[in-house]
């Protein structure tokens, strides 16, 4: 059995901080583009309704999203 620590083998890990900077980049671009409005939706409805069920599908969120979206034009790029 290994004594040695967890956390090693990442830290022995030449590609880790790449990894884990090019992940963070990842998860940045979805975050400012939006693509991530559909898993946020599911959070909050979860944490509102205490389930997912009912929730809207996807395709239904996306749609809804832009629909609004054009009956309630905000200041964006196009």
């Amino acid at each position: 059995m290994s004594t040695a620590h967890p956390l090693s083998r990442i830290a022995n890990d030449p590609w880790g901080s790449l990894r884990r900077g090019v992940a963070w980049l990842h998860w940045y671009l979805k975050e400012i583009t939006g693509e991530n409005a559909y898993i946020h939706y599911l959070e909050s409805y979860e944490r509102r309704h205490g389930t997912r069920e009912g929730a809207m599908e996807e395709k239904a969120f996306w749609r809804d999203l832009t629909d609004e979206q054009d009956r309630n034009p905000k200041a964006r790029c196009c």
